[in-house]
């Protein structure tokens, strides 16, 4: 996105949601989700390299990826997925989630922040199982 250039990526069935966080992408199709990433030697250079296929069928409301996992969120549930598709936290909150943002991190320690419709605003650190 920095050098405004234009990538085409085939996936060849229908994208159901797409998720982007520094050099990853991450798109999900109806019966698994694609992990992309830049190829490390020049991060400008915008030529995307599948690097993981996860042959999950996933129902969510909202999806991201981070450096080290994918995470899920439906209703009042937050799942953490690592790049093989296991299941590594899952928290359940009060109330649905209304909005998620990656504040960033390091990687594998992110954080994501998140309000609830209860009005709520909790913090997850990918590598705590409790909301702050």
């Amino acid at each position: 996105m920095v050098s405004e250039t234009r990538v085409k990526i085939w996936c060849w069935d229908y994208i159901k949601r797409i998720a982007i966080y520094k050099d990853k992408l991450a798109v999900q199709l109806p019966e698994w989700i694609i992990i992309y990433a830049v190829s490390p030697d020049d991060p400008f250079d915008m030529k995307y390299k599948a690097t993981k296929k996860i042959s999950k069928k996933l129902d969510c409301d909202m999806l991201f990826v981070l450096s080290k996992h994918l995470i899920a969120s439906k209703g009042k549930t937050i799942q953490l997925f690592n790049f093989n598709g296991v299941v590594e936290w899952e928290w359940i909150l009060d109330t649905d989630v209304t909005y998620m943002k990656v504040m960033g991190g390091a990687p594998g320690r992110e954080g994501i922040i998140l309000s609830l419709i209860s009005g709520a605003i909790l913090k997850i650190f990918v590598d705590n199982a409790f909301p702050v």
